[in-house]
């Protein structure tokens, strides 16, 4: 079984100076700015994630004894089928955001929130509110809760710059969309998000000007 000390690769009893020893190796190991390739990259991105969240957890003394307490009790036959469950929430959920159904979508993602409230199925979730148009409060709120449970994911950026530029708010949408480049240099769908912020601005100051 995976587990933060596995991710980082200590003993369940290293202290927290190894802990963090090796934390900065393999950061500096799997950072995605250092592989240029996408697939490569996207790997790298992935294991880059897990080890910074393990290492969230192992080097906060409280978080880690609640981790230790959890691992303790194992996990359970039910524990495994909610996790299933909400996976299948999310994938459905996110095949309807493309079809431009956020209502559908909300309704998975609620489901895949309640088994299992990681930062990634919060942030859709906050995404497909903001589509509905009706729970927009709601929505942001969601989307800036999973950026302060995971900030150096691009994508919970990403997604608080795609709903602030469904919104008609440019500013914030471009803020948003640069700041996922933080941490993801090379990101494309950040990338591409800048250049339609740009772009428009750019229209705006040329038909304000007269240019």
């Amino acid at each position: 079984m995976e587990t933060y000390y596995s991710i980082l690769q200590v003993s369940a009893t290293a202290t927290p100076d190894e802990i963090k020893r090796s934390y900065l190796k393999l950061a500096q190991k799997y950072h995605p700015d250092r592989y240029t390739d996408s697939e490569e990259k996207k790997t790298a991105h992935e294991k880059f994630s897990r080890i910074t969240e393990s290492y969230r957890i192992l080097s906060d003394e409280n978080l880690r004894q609640e981790y230790d307490r959890s691992l303790s009790k194992g996990t359970s036959k039910e524990d495994e089928a909610k996790e299933t469950q909400a996976k299948n929430a999310f994938k459905r959920a996110i095949a309807f955001m493309k079809q431009n159904d956020p209502w559908r979508a909300v309704n998975l993602l609620r489901i895949a929130c309640r088994y299992n409230p990681q930062p990634m199925y919060i942030s859709y979730l906050g995404l497909a509110l903001v589509y509905t148009r009706q729970y927009q409060k709601e929505g942001f709120e969601k989307l800036k809760l999973a950026i302060s449970k995971m900030m150096f994911n691009p994508t919970m950026h990403i997604n608080l710059g795609l709903a602030y530029e469904f919104c008609d708010d440019k500013a914030a949408a471009l803020q948003a969309y640069f700041e996922a480049l933080n941490w993801d240099k090379t990101n494309v769908t950040a990338l591409r998000g800048v250049e339609r912020m740009q772009t428009k601005k750019k229209g705006f100051l040329s038909r304000l000007f007269g240019g």
